[in-house]
């Protein structure tokens, strides 16, 4: 008697584990669609930003057209930097120029305004 009991409490068990087993596998059931929903969601989300970087890409500029843009834009560069070290020597001269003239200046005798020896004679 102790084996019928022993197979029923066994048989009650099991039928509880599957019972159980069934709303696991619901559960079970139930997550996987959500995860499939929300990784179908992100997939979709990726899809669209792919689009979009893909509209950008189109958009930009081919290589050899920015190799040429980069190479103008060293030269001009360089003229720059040359028209500072010419405007830099320029002043330089123009300072001296300026030195000079008024060395000249200081040093020169002061002259009569023009018209001024007409008036300076006795008329007859």
């Amino acid at each position: 008697m102790a084996g019928v009991w022993a197979v029923a409490a066994t048989a009650v068990a099991l039928i509880a584990l599957l019972d159980t087993s069934g709303d696991d596998a619901n559960k079970a059931a139930r997550d996987t669609s959500e995860r499939v929903d929300s990784l179908e969601r992100r997939q979709d989300q990726l899809g669209e930003r792919l689009d979009a970087l893909d509209v950008q890409v189109e958009d930009l500029a081919p290589a050899g057209d920015v190799s040429k843009l980069q190479n103008r834009l060293e030269r001009a560069e360089k003229d720059a930097a040359a028209a500072k070290k010419d405007a830099t020597k320029s002043s330089g001269d123009l300072t001296d120029l300026e030195e000079r003239v008024t060395i000249l200046e200081e040093d020169s005798p002061p002259s009569d305004t023009p018209g001024s020896d007409e008036g300076s004679e006795e008329s007859p």
